[in-house]
């Protein structure tokens, strides 16, 4: 292996498989030989669950990165302040930026309550505190545009409610299934007819035989334009008022667009089941569901996986910058609670409690590191006065703000 690859550089190093990372040590480091192996990466970084984390050895020599080529420094002011044991330097010190952190303390409502919501504000008035943070954003020269901003959220529940397509949220066990476009149905819509009636909207057709492929273009007279034109059109209302299930059924009957082989075959599965059948398998159980969707949530999912939005995952972002982020804090997830994380910065961690400390301080640092210019954190889940002591601590006296909706 050596000969055919000398040098093995490792980016994002944090996140390798542990037992991956492990088999990397075993075998080269320890023993000294094999390829020249190069890390790069921040055990800061680490968010994923499986990644090895810090990885030293004596046969592994440090170089530290003190310079942030990234964020003005504003920001990186803060980011010294969460981590000041990695001093960083900017690149250019006289760049103008803002930091300001949001909190929902004096929200008068009821909360969430049980299990990893406790805390957070319903979803509808979550939603109202986004709308009021962002309209003060934009009133300092914020652009809520995707290719300007970034609203980074923990969970997909939260994304789907704040982008309605939380009926398709619901339709599936696992989330990779629409996110990673794992299930048949979701990537033919998000993949294929989505860009094809876009395409068909803005008058560009080549561009839409393109994305549905050599086997769609069958015109061989006037007529099959003429067929084209009246399903397409057909597709379009449709795509406006119907539901995905109708959406399909349309296809199904012209074949203008032709369905996949694999979603074709589900279809079929799913009309001749019987009901028992049915609600004892997970993939029919979740096609079932997603056809009685209105198909605009299928629009708003597209938007979203084809970055359309200003929306993001936290996870989905490592390695990522943007000129402006703005980070919403909230629960629905068990393993993370911004609230205990903030009460553990400023004190000594109980050993049972540094594997949930350093997860919790890992995100908060790679969600807060992403802006260039502008930073804001939006808290929807209720801090206490340690907490609000320690944002005081990292951000400035004058960059807490108690919203009231």
């Amino acid at each position: 292996m050596k000969i055919r690859f000398p040098v093995l550089f490792i980016d994002e190093y944090q996140d390798t498989n542990v037992d991956f990372a492990k088999s990397i040590v075993s075998h080269f480091l320890d023993s000294g030989e094999g390829p020249l192996i190069g890390l790069f990466g921040d055990s800061w970084q680490k968010i994923y669950r499986d990644g090895c984390g810090l990885i030293e050895h004596e046969n592994l020599k440090f170089i530290g990165k003190e310079a942030n080529f990234r964020s003005v420094k504003t920001v990186v002011d803060v980011l010294n302040r969460i981590r000041p044991a990695l001093p960083q330097e900017v690149k250019d010190p006289a760049a103008t930026g803002s930091v300001a952190v949001y909190h929902s303390n004096n929200w008068v409502g009821t909360r969430r309550s049980g299990g990893h919501w406790a805390g957070d504000l319903h979803s509808q008035d979550a939603h109202n505190y986004l709308e009021e943070v962002r309209h003060r954003l934009e009133d300092e020269g914020w652009a809520f545009v995707p290719e300007k901003t970034k609203i980074l959220m923990l969970t997909h529940a939260t994304l789907a409610a704040e982008q309605n397509y939380s009926h398709i949220d619901g339709a599936f066990e696992y989330k990779d299934s629409f996110i990673k476009k794992e299930n048949s149905h979701i990537a033919f819509l998000v993949d294929t007819l989505e860009p094809a009636c876009i395409a068909y909207m803005n008058g560009h057709y080549g561009e839409m035989f393109f994305v549905l492929g050599a086997r769609s273009l069958i015109i061989k007279a006037q007529e099959d334009k003429r067929a084209w034109v009246r399903d397409m059109n057909k597709l379009l209302e449709l795509r406006e008022s119907g539901t995905i299930g109708q959406v399909l059924d349309h296809l199904k009957n012209v074949k203008r667009p032709r369905l996949p082989d694999a979603v074709k075959k589900a279809e079929l599965e799913l009309s001749t089941a019987s009901a028992e059948t049915i609600a004892a398998s997970r993939g029919l159980t979740e096609i079932s569901r997603l056809r009685d969707i209105p198909y605009q949530e299928l629009v708003s999912l597209a938007d979203f996986l084809n970055d359309h939005t200003p929306f993001s995952t936290k996870h989905g972002v490592k390695g990522a910058e943007f000129e402006n982020v703005l980070v919403v804090l909230g629960r629905g997830w068990n393993l993370y609670n911004w609230n205990q994380f903030l009460e553990l910065s400023l004190g000594s961690i109980p050993s049972d409690k540094i594997s949930f400390y350093e997860r919790n301080r890992n995100l908060f640092y790679v969600a807060s590191s992403r802006p260039k210019k502008r930073l804001a954190l939006l808290f929807t889940q209720k801090i206490s006065a340690s907490a609000i002591s320690t944002l005081t601590y990292w951000f400035g006296k004058e960059a807490i703000h108690s919203l009231t909706v």
